[in-house]
């Protein structure tokens, strides 16, 4: 099955804690790669992010998929693994200790349907032209005080930083 990687860095006013707290909130990775829309979060009993559902939006086709987190080191990795009927893959957030911190976000999709792999290449570029943007706006999100609301809710409208 086809697959591509992409990759994105980027500075964050906020420690690296506050940043790990605000990532435990299932919104806060609405808008990320193929992660349009975010709904039914779930959290252990310490907080922290497990899982939750999310969509995609091509043309007017919506597909749902899961996210679960695979990998959590905190305060400083957080591995969420995706799956669709189209496309799977993984999102992945590593946080340093620099002054200012930085946050390296990674998307690796999987072709997994028929649709997926003919259209791959397209499917591909428009991730990774968009991943940039995507994780720029990320880093606004987590550089305020406030994250968006889980759940069905759409994300409040979040103060300049």
């Amino acid at each position: 099955m086809p697959r591509a990687s992409f990759s994105h860095n980027v500075e964050l006013a906020r420690p690296v804690q506050e940043v790990w707290e605000t990532l435990q909130n299932a919104a806060t990775w609405s808008g990320i790669g193929p992660v349009d829309d975010v709904w039914d979060p779930v959290h252990d009993d310490a907080a922290a992010l497990e899982s939750f559902q999310w969509s995609a939006h091509v043309g007017p086709t919506k597909y749902k998929g899961s996210a679960s987190v695979a990998i959590a080191d905190p305060p400083h990795h957080m591995k969420l693994k995706l799956d669709s009927s189209e496309l799977t893959g993984s999102l992945i957030a590593d946080l340093d200790d620099n002054d200012p911190p930085v946050l390296a976000v990674t998307l690796e999709v999987v072709s997994k349907g028929t649709m997926a792999s003919l259209f791959f290449p397209l499917i591909a570029e428009a991730i990774g032209r968009g991943l940039p943007d995507q994780v720029e706006a990320f880093a606004v999100t987590l550089n305020n005080e406030a994250a968006p609301d889980d759940g069905d809710a759409p994300p409040r409208k979040l103060r300049p930083v």
